[in-house]
C-alpha cells in the first residue's frame, strides 16, 4: 500500500492505515519501535502481548459495533453463571 509522507515540524511523518494498525493492534496511544533496515523502515509495535490482545479485542468489539457497557454485562453474566471453587455439583 501506498501513502503520502509529510512535514510535520521538523520531522517527516507517514501514516499507518487503518487496516494495517488493526491488524498490528496499534492506536493512537501505541508506542513503536523504528528500525532501518538496508532501504527499509521498519515500524515494531512496543507492547506486551496482554496490551496487544486487548487493543485487538477491543478493535474487534468496536467493528461489531459493541461498547465497553455491552462487554461489561457480558462479562457480568458469564462470572454469574460460574459456581464458586468448592461449591456442591448438582
Amino acid at each position: 500500500m501506498r501513502v503520502k509522507a509529510r512535514k510535520v515540524g521538523n520531522s517527516i511523518a507517514v501514516t499507518i492505515p487503518k487496516e494495517m494498525a488493526e491488524t498490528l493492534a496499534i492506536t493512537p496511544e501505541s508506542e513503536v519501535e523504528l528500525e532501518v533496515r538496508e532501504d527499509s523502515v521498519i515500524v515494531t509495535p512496543v507492547a506486551s502481548p496482554w496490551d496487544r490482545l486487548v487493543a485487538e479485542v477491543r478493535a474487534t468489539a468496536e467493528r461489531q459495533g459493541l461498547t465497553e457497557r455491552d462487554v461489561d454485562e457480558a462479562i457480568a453474566e458469564i462470572r454469574g453463571r460460574k459456581r464458586p471453587q468448592g461449591s456442591p455439583q448438582h
